[in-house]
C-alpha cells in the first residue's frame, strides 16, 4: 500500500466559478481604480481662471472663441482633448465640481492681491 493519497479531479464547473469569480473581482478593481483628470487640480485651475480673464477682458470680434482657447491651451501646454477630457471628469462627479471652485475662488483672490501690491 502507498501512502500517497487519490485526488479527486475538481469538476469543470467549480473551476469555471472560480475563474469568473476572479474575472469580476479583477473588473472591480479596475473600475474602482480613479484615475483621476487629465489635467491635475492645480493647473486645471489656472487654465479655467485664465480662459475666464482673457473671455472677459476682450471681445469676440478681437478674439474667437477658438483663438482663446488656443491661446491659453499653448499657454499652458495642453491639448484640446485634454481639457475637454478634464471637464467631462468633473461633470461626471459634480462634488468635485464644488471643491474646485472654492479653489478656483482662492486663486482669483490671490491673483487680485499681487496685481493690487503691483505700482
Amino acid at each position: 500500500m502507498s501512502n500517497v493519497r487519490s485526488q479527486k479531479p475538481v469538476p469543470n464547473f467549480i473551476r469555471g466559478q472560480k475563474q469568473c469569480l476572479l474575472i469580476i473581482f479583477l473588473l472591480l478593481f479596475i473600475l474602482a481604480c480613479d484615475k483621476g483628470p487629465p489635467i491635475q487640480e492645480e493647473k486645471f485651475i489656472k487654465v479655467y481662471v485664465d480662459l475666464l480673464i482673457v473671455q472677459d477682458t476682450t471681445t469676440a470680434e478681437t478674439f474667437p472663441l477658438d483663438s482663446i482657447k488656443t491661446l491659453v491651451f499653448t499657454k499652458h501646454n495642453i491639448s484640446s482633448e485634454q481639457y475637454d477630457e478634464t471637464i467631462s471628469y468633473y461633470n461626471s462627479r459634480p462634488e468635485k465640481w464644488a471643491a474646485f471652485f472654492d479653489s478656483a475662488k482662492v486663486y482669483v483672490e490671490r491673483l487680485k492681491k499681487e496685481i493690487e501690491k503691483q505700482p
